[in-house]
């Protein structure tokens, strides 16, 4: 029996190039998400580039959507359909990637800050070795004086 099936039409091809645009970056965002989940900072990541040029694509075709040049309202309700649930599933990783990289900046911030603590500590100078008389401590007071961590 031939196939009497209408060849798709451009809003479907449309609609089916955008669903595949769609899936590679839930793919690329949840494999960022479990890297972050495992501690590994999200910047230094190979999964950002990619992330980075899908998110370049995407925005051209939102302007091609907008301007009209691309036309999904004559799609297959199925595709649309798909559409609207894989934009929802983008959605919730996009979400998700946002609080991974709120925490890993989080994460960095305070590991700069604990390095950035031991240098001072490091460069400070000395307690004073003045006893509580103003002179210079002797043997004993300077004993009781312990040298480590000051502030």
């Amino acid at each position: 029996m031939p196939d009497t099936a209408m060849p798709p039409t451009p809003p479907d091809a449309a609609a089916r190039a955008l669903l595949t645009l769609l899936d590679e970056m839930i793919a690329v965002i949840a494999q960022e998400n479990e890297l972050m989940a495992t501690g590994i900072p999200g910047s230094t990541s190979h999964v950002v580039a990619r992330k980075r040029e899908l998110a370049e694509i995407f925005s051209r075709w939102i302007a091609t959507l907008r301007s009209g040049e691309i036309v999904l309202a004559g799609a297959d309700r199925a595709l649309c359909a798909r559409l609207v649930e894989k934009n929802e599933v983008l959605r919730r990783q996009m979400d998700a990637n946002v609080g991974s990289l709120r925490a890993s900046m989080a994460a960095t911030r305070r590991r700069i800050d604990a390095i950035m603590r031991a240098i001072r500590e490091q460069a400070a100078p000395p307690p004073s070795r003045y006893g509580a008389n103003g002179r210079t401590a002797g043997p004993q007071e300077a004993r009781a004086i312990r040298p480590g961590r000051y502030l």
